[in-house]
């Protein structure tokens, strides 16, 4: 999983994290991201909600209030539904996080992102969560299996 929180009109990247070996520069894919959201709500009129490109599946999530872009991306057997629900959690805290923030700065982004850093062990816990809810689920799956066999 690769996980952008971004200024959702300049690109400005707030936060990155991945989980997966990308020889991918973050800044300039920041930018592309980006760009291509504000194209897509330009020439259709609402943001991108998924799509497979590069190898990996991506979500988006708009938010407008906070004038924020989540984006995150996994390898294509990631079903979009599930990622674009762990990208909603990590939405949520975010906003409930900064929202202090947010008010204090006018509305505005701008300044010292390194503040956001902490936020990043947030997010490593929820993803050892969910890697340990895959591990256990895999297993059910298989004593499900030798039990359909016996």
């Amino acid at each position: 999983m690769i996980i952008w929180i971004l200024e959702s009109d300049s690109g400005v990247k707030l936060l990155y994290k991945s989980f997966l070996k990308t020889n991918a520069d973050e800044d300039i894919v920041s930018g592309f991201l980006t760009a291509f959201n504000q194209f897509s709500i330009m020439e259709f009129n609402q943001s991108i909600d998924s799509i497979e490109m590069g190898g990996l599946k991506w979500v988006y999530i708009l938010e407008p209030k906070y004038n924020l872009l989540f984006v995150a991306a996994n390898k294509k057997k990631m079903k979009s539904e599930i990622l674009k629900t762990r990208l909603n959690v990590i939405k949520n805290a975010f906003t409930k996080e900064f929202d202090e923030v947010w008010e204090k700065k006018g509305h505005n982004w701008d300044g010292n992102i390194n503040i956001f850093l902490p936020f990043l062990q947030l997010i490593e816990d929820y993803y050892s969560q969910w890697e340990e809810v895959e591990t256990l689920t895999q297993v059910a799956d298989f004593f499900d299996i030798l039990g359909v066999f016996q």
